[in-house]
């Protein structure tokens, strides 16, 4: 009987862990590419589709002020969440417009991700305002909530004059309600600056990726800086901390650094909830 040789039986079995190390690898390595290819995909489908929302919303801000105004809004607040203003149509009193958002990554053979959105005008109400900007979208952005948690009352809306605010022009919407009471995060977004000081006093500060939201005056701060936080979720308490003539919560919307209304973004606010 003929033995083969112990060294051509090792060579053999490392050639065969080689072969099963090689394919292991191959397998990793194809799952990666897969997972990159659908995360690209649906990061880019998100955002153009948040984008487009935004840029509707900003748009049906300024309708009254012609066509070219309200697209020229939606095509910065496109820009300033990532995203590419494709198309923007005015009829009567609605804003369709169409955003897309570069797929990075090995989804890149899929092309741009295309999403469409219409937003409504602003409300008669608000449109003897001038056409200043100040108009109030009729659609919420999806996702977005009354950031105070229980019994609240408007004591200034977005726009507001007077001596009290710097500028002479109030720059967000305030909600009074006694101290303590929960603030909560808005919309889903990173905490970008939790602390104290100046005109805000202690203010918590959230990006949704290109929007900014503020929560000023508040007594107590429940998150950390690069917190991940969900909409609903407390980030802090009313107080009156810096200047303020009492407890309320001071909430402000910034797109591309501008302020914008709150209203456009929670909907028109009624009574107290």
């Amino acid at each position: 009987m003929t033995r083969t040789p112990r060294r051509a039986w090792i060579g053999a079995e490392r050639g065969a862990g080689s072969i099963l190390v090689l394919t292991g690898v191959m397998v990793v390595l194809t799952v990666l590419l897969v997972v990159a290819t659908l995360g690209g995909g649906y990061l880019a489908r998100h955002r153009a589709a948040a984008a487009a929302d935004l840029a509707a919303l900003a748009a049906a801000g300024r309708v009254w002020s012609g066509p070219a105004a309200a697209c020229a809004s939606a095509g910065g607040v496109a820009e300033a969440n990532g995203a590419v203003l494709r198309s923007c149509h005015v009829r009567g009193e609605q804003v369709e417009v169409v955003t897309s958002v570069a797929i990075a990554g090995p989804a890149a053979v899929l092309g741009d991700a295309h999403r469409r959105a219409r937003a409504g005008p602003a409300t008669s109400a608000n449109r003897s305002s001038g056409g200043d900007g100040a108009g109030r979208a009729t659609l919420p952005a999806p996702g977005w909530t009354v950031p105070v948690h229980g019994g609240y009352r408007i004591t200034a809306r977005f726009g507001d004059t007077g001596a009290l605010w710097s500028g002479g022009r109030h720059s967000g919407l305030d909600l009074a309600a006694p101290v303590g009471t929960p603030v909560v995060a808005a919309a889903g977004g990173r905490v970008d600056v939790p602390g104290g000081g100046g005109r805000l006093g202690t203010v918590v500060v959230v990006d949704h990726g290109g929007v900014i939201s503020y929560y000023a005056h508040l007594s107590g701060v429940t998150v950390d800086s690069g917190q991940v936080v969900g909409a609903g979720q407390r980030v802090g308490s009313v107080g009156s901390t810096g200047n303020a003539t009492g407890p309320h919560l001071h909430f402000e919307v910034r797109v591309g650094g501008r302020a914008r209304d709150p209203e456009a973004f929670l909907g028109p606010l009624g009574p107290p909830r």
